[in-house]
């Protein structure tokens, strides 16, 4: 049976069908080969979150870095200088419970750092009941640093160094010439690290002007007079040809610093000495002329 001719509107038809795709055979080995639309949202939600990832871990290394420079450096937070004037002792509890005594004619800069409390000695002497804390405590006087080690100690300026003297506990000294431990009782020239004669008894009536006294034994003349004279705030002179007797004129009793000036006046009373007051405040102190020694 022969095939009916096709009309022209079929064929027109069928020259408006599209051809076929040539790539459609390969449609299915393509899709297997390239990402689906969820594949490419899910890689690129993937790698936002890496590198957000990197971002943190970058700030993060950057805030460890920064915390580990400032360990080291150890940076200021607080600084406070407290001046002590002639013949005015005083003492405080500062805010870690440390108690702080201050000599006469005394000058310490206290540092609260990052990792450490550090007070600078840069005159007279102080004494220092330590309290205890996670931030060690140093004393800088001169070119020694004291680490305390839970003590009581002295320091006290001596020209352009210091001595350190132990009354409860243990203090560790470092300097040029080296390092020390001291003890309860024992005392050291922090430059040198020489030991200096000392006991629990001597540094504790040596600092009894943190009580507001004066404490002598058997005390020569010359260091009496130093003493005084620290405690003024005028000078007191010897003015005598000779050094005073240290066999002869010692003094031995306890008296209250804010009475300096009477005990001064009373000197004539215990020694065969002279007491001249000038016009500047100053005390000059001689022997009389018609004692005998």
């Amino acid at each position: 049976m022969s095939r009916p001719p096709e009309s022209s509107a079929d064929a027109r038809r069928a020259r408006r069908r599209p051809a076929a795709d040539p790539f459609m055979p390969y449609e299915d080995v393509l899709r297997a080969r390239l990402p689906s639309r969820e594949d490419v949202l899910r890689e690129a939600k993937a790698q936002s979150a890496q590198r957000r990832l990197r971002r943190r871990q970058g700030v993060a290394a950057a805030c460890v870095a920064l915390c580990a420079g400032l360990w080291v450096w150890n940076p200021v937070l607080r600084e406070r200088t407290v001046s002590v004037a002639a013949g005015a002792p005083r003492a405080w509890t500062a805010r870690d419970g440390t108690v702080i005594a201050l000599d006469s004619r005394s000058v310490l800069t206290l540092q609260r750092r990052l990792r450490t409390r550090d007070l600078r000695l840069d005159a007279g002497q102080a004494v220092l009941t330590v309290a205890p804390n996670w931030r060690p405590l140093r004393v800088m006087a001169g070119d020694a640093v004291i680490r305390d080690i839970g003590t009581t100690f002295r320091v006290r300026r001596a020209g352009a160094g210091a001595q350190v003297a132990v009354l409860e506990g243990r203090v560790e000294v470092s300097s040029p010439a080296g390092r020390a431990v001291l003890d309860a009782g024992q005392a050291v020239d922090a430059d040198t690290l020489r030991r200096m004669p000392a006991s629990v008894p001597a540094l504790e009536r040596e600092t009894a002007w943190r009580e507001g006294r004066l404490r002598f034994d058997g005390t020569p003349l010359a260091e009496v007079l130093a003493v005084l004279d620290h405690y003024r705030a005028a000078a007191v002179v010897w003015t005598g040809d000779q050094p005073p007797d240290a066999a002869a004129w010692r003094l031995s009793g306890d008296y209250r610093i804010r009475d300096v000036e009477s005990l001064i006046d009373s000197l004539p009373l215990m020694m065969p000495l002279r007491i001249e007051r000038r016009p500047d405040g100053a005390v000059w102190v001689s022997p009389r002329l018609n004692s005998k020694k």
